[in-house]
């Protein structure tokens, strides 16, 4: 749906906003852009806590660029959860660790070896990548900058070499009244679905004519279940088979 089938949906069946309801200089109790801002945040929140907008394409969100010497950078602010990176240059995804395991890094092909023996690995081409340098938040409500560190830090050789992200993340363009034919970039599923905390927030205000708490905690509650339901489904795409295996010190998950 397009943003003026979107703000028509969510004045006029949703809001029942009429005309005739309002004596004065508006015709409405909510104007165009009070209504835009309340689609925008309804469509950031539902990608937050659904994480249902994935990207492997947009440059600007998935695109890192190496730099001779540097080890850590800062990821695009609309990325929620980085899900995989591949260097252009290599056929495989890089190997995705925590911090703490940089120290004592082994190589994808091998599944057991004493750690100690990479230590002061030197550097070179990419092999891993982290994303817990910066804590997040999931709450759906704030989120810090996401930084990646990449391991073993790049060369001169590396210069100029890019890594494509999977990502989840949020909206990058929000909807503006300036162009009323722009569609939200979440999927299509779920734009009738967002318009519900769009209302929520409509309805909560503290108005004798506009407010309605009771029913804006409706909307509010069916927002939740929706998102729930989003999410849901996509964990369930995003899922890969877990195998487990023994004689591997004790025994060992591998993904």
């Amino acid at each position: 749906m397009i943003l003026r089938e979107l703000l028509a949906l969510l004045r006029g069946s949703i809001l029942n906003d009429r005309s005739d309801r309002v004596g004065g200089s508006s015709d409405y109790l909510w104007e165009d852009q009070t209504l835009v801002t309340y689609i925008n945040e309804a469509q950031r929140r539902f990608a937050v806590k659904g994480l249902i907008l994935r990207d492997s394409t947009t440059d600007e969100a998935t695109l890192i660029t190496l730099v001779a010497g540097k080890d850590v950078y800062s990821v695009h602010p609309s990325v929620i959860s980085v899900m995989s990176a591949k260097n252009a240059a290599q056929r495989a995804d890089l190997t995705r660790v925590g911090h703490s395991i940089f120290s004592m890094y082994r190589a994808p092909t091998e599944r057991w070896h004493d750690p100690a023996q990479w230590e002061g690995h030197q550097p070179g081409p990419t092999l891993a990548f982290s994303t817990d340098e910066a804590l997040n938040s999931i709450d759906g409500d704030s989120f810090s900058q996401i930084s990646l560190r990449v391991y073993p830090t790049p060369t001169a050789r590396q210069e100029g070499e890019t890594l494509r992200l999977r990502v989840v993340r949020k909206p990058i363009e929000p909807l503006v009244l300036a162009n009323l034919n722009a569609t939200p970039e979440i999927p299509e599923d779920h734009h009738i679905e967002m318009l519900d905390w769009a209302a929520y927030l409509a309805l909560r205000i503290v108005d004798d004519d506009a407010g309605n708490p009771k029913r804006a905690e409706e909307f509010r509650q069916m927002f939740e279940v929706h998102v729930a339901q989003a999410r849901k489904t996509a964990m369930m795409k995003m899922f890969a088979p877990t195998g487990w295996g023994f004689g591997r010190g004790g025994f060992s998950w591998e993904s």
